[in-house]
């Protein structure tokens, strides 16, 4: 039997490797194996997003399909005061379902979000982040559909890192992976996050507020991506990259004014958007390090959902047009 402290020299070790080398040791079981492809976030369960996605990938041609999954299914709320955490984790509502409904073999990482906009996550304690860590994994652990975690605390702060890093060391050891959504970083921090969990989800929209053009938002990207893979190669990561399939206020085709009554158009399609994130990621699917796209977002919107079907007030329509799925399904011959 080994010593408490042999075991904290143990798991030490463990995280320094896993910082090293961007791998995962896991002490139980081993974990899955990673695959390109495009993934996808889900905020509630609908049958036809799970028949989009096997269609998508029945196609007997195709060169790219859906290989993960990001349904919500929990929330962390944070007490400023006493620095600790409460879990709301329901997977039956909606992971368990689209589990059962999905291709065989798609990996599923529930979301679990949080909101942090008055620093209340910030300035804890390791051990209160720990604290905090370990009622995530737990649930995860004992959640026998979850791959692993799609963790979305925004705004992202430094001070959050000890918390991505207990959850990575156990999940890890249970078998499962950690992923982070968080948009793009400079070079110092972007080593520090990827030491942090198994998989970066780099926000590829809202780079830049709302209404970028269309060369604007290309040549962001294009930027910001190169960082992350050039951080990913250092530190031996994996990545994937959301892009904006689904139009919503600042995503770019209109803005909604301060008073949510009407809207200004912009005359930009969301198709080009699109077409320029497969320009920017194309030049990376060769690479180790690039897993692939992620889609913002899969829902169960209809054609009178679509952004230039909506009610001028509305800032969030999600339905992707049928020319997006198109560009999709041609990749990357966009």
């Amino acid at each position: 039997m080994l010593t408490n402290r042999a075991q904290s020299v143990l798991l030490a070790a463990i995280v320094l490797v896993q910082a090293v080398t961007g791998l995962s040791l896991a002490t139980s079981d081993p974990l899955p194996p990673l695959l390109k492809g495009i993934s996808a976030w889900s905020y509630s369960y609908h049958s036809n997003v799970s028949e989009l996605v096997c269609r998508f990938n029945s196609r007997p041609d195709a060169r790219l399909q859906f290989k993960s999954f990001f349904p919500y299914a929990g929330s962390l709320e944070f007490n400023k005061k006493n620095h600790e955490a409460s879990l709301y984790y329901h997977p039956e509502k909606i992971s368990d379902l689209y589990a059962a409904t999905l291709p065989t073999g798609t990996l599923i990482f529930p979301i679990i979000d949080a909101r942090a906009d008055h620093q209340e996550f910030n300035g804890w304690t390791d051990e209160q982040y720990r604290a905090a860590a370990h009622k995530v994994a737990d649930a995860i652990i004992q959640d026998s559909h979850a791959a692993g975690v799609q963790v979305d605390i925004e705004p992202f702060a430094e001070d959050h890192l000890p918390f991505y890093k207990q959850l990575r060391t156990e999940l890890n050891a249970g078998g499962k992976y950690t992923t982070m959504f968080v948009g793009p970083k400079n070079e110092l921090l972007l080593e520090k996050i990827f030491a942090a969990c198994n998989i970066v989800i780099l926000s590829g929209y809202d780079l830049n507020g709302e209404n970028t053009s269309v060369e604007k938002y290309e040549k962001l990207l294009t930027s910001a991506v190169a960082r992350v893979h050039k951080v990913a190669v250092r530190t031996q990561g994996r990545y994937m990259v959301g892009i904006p399939a689904a139009a919503s206020w600042g995503e770019y085709e209109y803005i909604v004014d301060p008073g949510g009554l009407n809207r200004t158009e912009s005359g930009n399609q969301q198709e080009e958007y699109v077409k320029a994130a497969c320009r920017v990621l194309g030049k990376y699917d060769a690479t180790p390090e690039y897993l692939g796209m992620a889609i913002w977002q899969l829902s169960s919107a209809k054609t009178t959902d679509a952004p230039e079907r909506a009610m001028k007030r509305i800032k969030m329509p999600d339905a992707i047009r049928p020319g997006i799925w198109k560009i999709l399904e041609s990749y990357p011959n966009t």
